[in-house]
């Protein structure tokens, strides 16, 4: 009886949550810019993902 309470509880919050949730509208406003900056940063990720890849390698060879 009590697990029945729980799990009346937790689909009247589920639901509850999904109604007062709303979707985002279609499209963009037209002052927005669709093109995204690769700069630095997508290198630096790069360059530190290269260096944990050479790091975990150097370790597993330590083994």
């Amino acid at each position: 009886m009590k697990q029945i309470k729980l799990v009346a509880a937790n689909t009247f919050i589920i639901l509850l949550w999904c109604l007062t949730s709303y979707a985002q509208g279609p499209g963009f406003d037209d002052d927005v810019v669709d093109d995204v900056p690769l700069d630095g940063g997508v290198s630096a990720l790069v360059i530190a993902g290269a260096a944990y890849g050479a790091k975990k390698l150097k370790d597993l060879k330590k083994k």
